[in-house]
């Protein structure tokens, strides 16, 4: 039970939208971005898998992520995905500074708020629904905006995999 917790995360997903549709990220941020944190994309299917200089894949406070950013040379509009986010606090510095330098908002696929908009990088009226945007300026404030379903899902999972309060008592996602 306690391996399939530590599976357990948000979906989120990543990318730059404009005119009602998807558009290319800042390749050339992100890029910047890979080169800062000493990491680079390997090919995993069609889309690509974080390592480090050292050839070890991407972690948070010693879990590997699976977050995945879409090859820069690729023709396509480059987008971002993490199936199952944890928001730790690096995780959370991580993801804010990634759609930061790539110029890419947050799509919370459970929703509450949909949309996560982190340092202003797209106006209001490129947004799908700006009444369902949570507007950041650090990512402190993502993992507020984000917060409200997750901290309960975050006390559920930690009591869990920590053999917390008995059942009766652990704390349960709402």
């Amino acid at each position: 039970m306690k391996e399939v917790l530590r599976e357990m995360g948000f979906s989120l997903s990543f990318f730059r939208v404009g005119d009602d549709r998807i558009l290319d990220a800042d390749r050339e941020g992100l890029a910047k971005f890979l080169k800062t944190h000493g990491l680079h994309i390997r090919r995993v299917q069609d889309t690509g898998a974080l390592f480090d200089t050292a050839a070890n894949p991407l972690a948070f406070d010693g879990s590997w992520s699976d977050l995945r950013l879409d090859p820069l040379d690729q023709a396509a509009p480059v987008t971002a995905s993490i199936g199952h986010a944890t928001l730790s606090d690096a995780e959370c510095v991580f993801i804010y500074e990634l759609c930061v330098a790539g110029r890419m908002l947050i799509v919370n696929h459970q929703g509450g708020p949909l949309y996560v908009v982190p340092a202003g990088n797209h106006r209001a009226a490129a947004v799908p629904d700006a009444k369902d945007t949570a507007w950041v300026g650090s990512p402190q404030e993502l993992a507020a905006a984000l917060g409200g379903l997750f901290t309960s899902f975050q006390e559920f999972r930690r009591a869990a995999i920590d053999g917390g309060a008995p059942n009766d008592e652990a704390p349960h996602p709402q």
